[in-house]
C-alpha cells in the first residue's frame, strides 16, 4: 500500500497532535497488511520473546541499545540495558555508556542530535532487504541533516561485513548478532524502517520495502516536521 503524497502537504499544516493522529492509522493499517503476508508466506519471520510485530509507537522513546559495527574489529551480542541496575540490584553498563570508538561500537543515543532513519533488515529469508539499503545508499548523499543506520538482524559479524563491502553501503551498519534489539525493536518483518526526530522520538514505523520516491517524501516530511516543531533550525 503506497501513501498520498499529497496527504504529507495536508498533514503538514497540523498541530504535533494531528500528526500523531494522522500517523497511527496509516502504521497500523501497514503492519496488520504486512503481517498478514508473512503469515500466510511463511517468510521473514523472528522470534521477539513474546512481542508482537508492532514496530515502535509513534513519539515514543527509541529504546536504547549498542551493537558491534560490521566494520568493526568487536564480535559481541548487543546491549539493551537502558539502566545502570538489573531487576536484581547487580550494576551492569547501560547501553549507551558502552565504551569504545564508532568504528567498532554503535550507540543508538550517538544518532539522537539528528533526524534519523533506521532500516532493520535480514541476510536470510528477505528478498528486498539488501535492495532497501541500496535505495537508502542512493539517497542518503541529498540528506546531510539526516542520519541513516542499519541493523543486520541474527547475522554473525563476519557476513555482516561481507555484505557492507560487496554491496557499497557506506552508512553505519550495526549487528544484532542474537536478534535482542529486533526483539526491543518489534521487528518481524524485513525490511522495517524507523523514522526518528531530533532527540530518539519515533515518528513512524514502516513495514516493508519503501521505493527511492516514497522514501524521499518520507524524508522530506521528517525534517519539514522536525523544523516545525523547533527541533532543527
Amino acid at each position: 500500500m503506497s501513501p498520498d503524497p499529497d496527504s504529507y502537504d495536508r498533514e503538514e499544516g497540523g498541530s504535533p497532535e494531528d500528526l500523531k493522529k494522522a500517523a497511527r492509522p496509516y502504521s497500523a493499517v501497514v503492519g496488520l497488511l504486512f503481517l498478514l503476508a508473512v503469515l500466510v508466506a511463511g517468510v521473514n519471520s523472528l522470534s521477539n520473546s513474546g512481542r508482537a510485530v508492532k514496530g515502535i509507537d509513534d513519539w515514543t522513546p527509541l529504546p536504547r541499545f549498542a551493537a558491534p559495527s560490521a566494520t568493526g574489529t568487536l564480535d559481541g551480542d548487543a546491549n539493551i540495558n537502558p539502566n545502570d541496575r538489573s531487576a536484581s540490584g547487580k550494576r551492569r553498563t547501560p547501553a549507551c555508556d558502552v565504551q569504545g570508538p564508532r568504528s567498532d561500537v554503535i550507540r543508538i543515543c550517538d544518532f539522537f542530535h539528528r533526524p534519523l532513519v533506521m532500516v532493520a533488515w535480514f541476510t536470510r529469508g528477505c528478498g528486498t532487504c539488501r535492495s532497501q539499503l541500496d535505495t537508502v545508499e542512493a539517497v542518503r548523499k541529498r540528506f546531510p541533516t539526516v542520519q541513516f543506520l542499519g541493523l543486520d538482524i541474527a547475522d554473525s559479524l563476519g557476513n555482516a561485513r561481507k555484505e557492507v563491502i560487496k554491496h557499497g553501503w557506506r552508512f553505519p551498519m550495526a549487528v544484532d548478532r542474537d536478534g535482542a534489539v529486533s526483539g526491543l525493536y518489534g521487528v518481524g518483518v524485513g525490511p522495517t524502517t524507523f523514522f526518528a526526530y531530533p532527540g530518539g522520538i519515533a515518528m513512524e514505523t514502516v513495514f516493508g520495502e519503501l521505493g527511492q520516491k516514497e522514501l524521499e517524501l518520507r524524508l522530506r516530511r521528517l525534517l519539514r516536521s522536525s523544523r516545525r516543531l523547533g527541533l532543527l533550525p
